[in-house]
């Protein structure tokens, strides 16, 4: 198998080598990432054109956005993958998320084209239990069958704090309701913390799944649909 993997965290990603080694198992992987990170960048590209370095046969990296990278991969190098990874992020791509995550970006830069692709997401705070559960998950994943051409699949590993993974779940992904906490100083403007309202969670949501201890799986289908 053919893999292209990216992210939105940057080529010096713990979390993006971690994910390598695991996809190694499982064919030939290509490494396009960006330079610096991109977190929030969406699908959102860089008109007319971006520098990149080789620094070796099987790693690149551009000075450019996620999808960029995704772009340069399949047009600069004309890769032809057999499916395309995003991640894993470091943090959460869930719910409303998804819609400005350069991770999710990637993926569906990546469907657009026409490639299967997977957007791979896990807790800021800690690493311990992807570390432990991320092969399992990739392994179902492609044994499975569950990538597609119409959309891709959005995966969120648990909390860190949960001991183990509870299983994992098909999920949805839902506009919910959220308290934001933010505070002006002078002309400037922040949003510290923002949270979902609990009692309005539904238990078929990533947002569910993840909180409880589940590896959410999601499909992401794109705005427009191929012809």
């Amino acid at each position: 198998m053919n893999i292209l993997l990216v992210n939105d965290d940057g080529i010096n990603s713990e979390r993006l080598k971690h994910t390598e080694e695991v996809l190694k198992a499982h064919g030939d992987v290509i490494v396009v990432a960006p330079s610096e990170e991109q977190s929030g960048m969406s699908i959102s590209i860089t008109i007319g054109g971006f520098s990149f370095k080789k620094l070796d046969d099987k790693h690149f990296a551009v000075d450019g956005t996620p999808a960029d990278c995704v772009t340069f991969a399949l047009y600069g190098l004309k890769l032809n993958p057999d499916v395309i990874v995003s991640g894993t992020n470091d943090g959460y791509n869930i719910g409303v998320d998804a819609m400005y995550s350069g991770t999710v970006g990637a993926a569906l830069q990546g469907l657009y084209h026409g490639f299967k692709s997977i957007a791979l997401s896990a807790d800021p705070l800690g690493y311990r239990l992807a570390r432990k559960e991320l092969s399992g998950v990739v392994q179902h994943v492609f044994n499975t069958n569950l990538s597609s051409k119409d959309y891709i699949l959005n995966i969120n590993l648990p909390l860190d704090k949960h001991g183990e993974a509870k299983g994992i779940l098909n999920t949805k992904t839902y506009p919910l309701t959220f308290d934001l906490s933010s505070h002006f100083e002078d002309d400037n403007y922040f949003y510290l913390t923002r949270n979902a309202v609990a009692d309005m969670i539904p238990k078929d949501s990533d947002r569910y799944a993840v909180n409880e201890g589940y590896v959410s799986i999601a499909k992401v289908y794109p705005i427009t649909e191929r012809k």
